[in-house]
């Protein structure tokens, strides 16, 4: 691979580390000592989609996303339709794509793993009309991700007072009855959190379980089922150790099409790939097989 054009995110983790260089400077050393050439954007959402076709076209090889679940899933909005395949440097907090994808998780080993990868093509689901890449989850889970978010470049005495806000939005946060249509099959429900998975779920430790397939054409259903706060902790733990799938007290729904009723709200907070958006109801869930062409390391393995 000779030319690749990246949108790189200034205000990801792993390019922040470095304090004696720029994001920018950063991103172009990665490439230009392995003899690419690249053409860079810093992301901006306000920009994002007539940067995206500045860069295609000037005909890359590949587009390169060096940032978060969130910044991949924006420049992957504008790539639907596409032949250019989509690259993850993972330089963002839980980098569940690049993961999936089998990218590694250092830079250097990332650039090197990309320029040599095979392309395939995955799912992209959508809610509402919103694509994401990985999961969208509801309920308590968009709280808890606003609180991670300021929490970010904390420290000390500012994270435990995060901490403790957390804690208690746990425990006093109520259950939300739903109703879960699945391929037109209703599901009544009581839960604290909601996980929609593009393509199922392995068991697998956290912060997130790996997905064995991206191309499966399934939209994957978790829904808790604690009844008290001690369930929670119960379920915490049987995460942590890669049990969860057996666990009762989480059901799991999978088709091609889902829809999320409320009588009581006309409008949810939903969490996809790391991004809130406030939704009107009902959430219609989709999965559009093999939409999204990206380069694959995982799939020379």
């Amino acid at each position: 691979m000779d030319r690749v054009a990246v949108v790189y995110n200034e205000r990801s983790g792993a390019l922040l580390s470095k304090a004696d260089q720029s994001a920018q400077d950063q991103v172009v050393e990665l490439f230009s000592r392995r003899g690419v050439a690249v053409e860079l954007r810093a992301f901006d959402p306000r920009t994002l989609a007539a940067d995206v076709r500045g860069l295609l076209a000037g005909a890359p090889e590949a587009l390169i996303v060096a940032g978060g679940d969130g910044t991949v899933r924006s420049v992957a909005e504008h790539l639907l339709g596409s032949d250019v395949p989509l690259g993850v440097l993972p330089a963002g907090t839980m980098n569940v794509l690049a993961r999936d994808l089998g990218v590694p998780d250092d830079l250097d080993d990332a650039v090197e793993a990309l320029l040599a990868a095979p392309v395939e093509r995955i799912d992209v689901a959508a809610v509402n009309g919103r694509p994401f890449l990985c999961s969208s989850t509801l309920a308590i889970m968009p709280q808890l991700g606003r609180l991670r978010e300021r929490a970010r470049g904390r420290a000390g005495l500012g994270v435990l007072r995060l901490l403790g806000r957390a804690v208690r939005l746990v425990w006093r946060y109520p259950r939300m009855r739903l109703t879960i249509v699945v391929d037109g099959r209703r599901h009544e429900v009581r839960t604290r959190a909601a996980v929609l998975s593009c393509n199922p779920l392995a068991a697998g430790p956290p912060p997130m379980p790996a997905r064995p397939r991206l191309d499966a054409g399934i939209l994957a259903v978790y829904v808790t089922r604690d009844r008290t706060n001690w369930d929670l902790v119960a379920l915490a733990t049987k995460l942590f150790h890669g049990s969860w799938q057996r666990d009762p007290r989480i059901r799991t729904y999978e088709g091609e099409n889902v829809q999320v009723r409320s009588s009581r709200v006309e409008s949810m907070s939903v969490m996809s790939d790391g991004e809130i958006d406030r939704l009107t109801m009902p959430l219609r869930y989709e999965i559009r097989p093999r939409a999204l062409a990206v380069l694959a390391p995982g799939a020379a393995a």
